[in-house]
């Protein structure tokens, strides 16, 4: 079994922008949504990307639950 390791591509809208940020390589989902609330705390929500397959896993909003990993 390979270890989980930047496997996923998450893209983020902020309030007031008019364009998103990208992100290429994020290990840990609820880790990355700290490191986003501390830096751009007018985040509103995060789609998240299996990075090398470029599928669409999930979208986050901010204040929700988010894991570590997704399945």
């Amino acid at each position: 079994m390979l270890k989980k390791k930047n496997d996923y591509s998450v893209i983020v809208f902020l309030e007031n922008e008019k364009k998103p940020k990208k992100w290429t390589y994020v290990h840990k989902l609820n880790g990355f949504s700290l490191f986003l609330s501390k830096k751009y705390p007018n985040w509103l929500y995060m789609n998240v990307y299996n990075r090398r397959e470029g599928t669409f896993i999930r979208q986050y909003k901010k204040g929700e639950f988010i894991p570590a990993f997704t399945e």
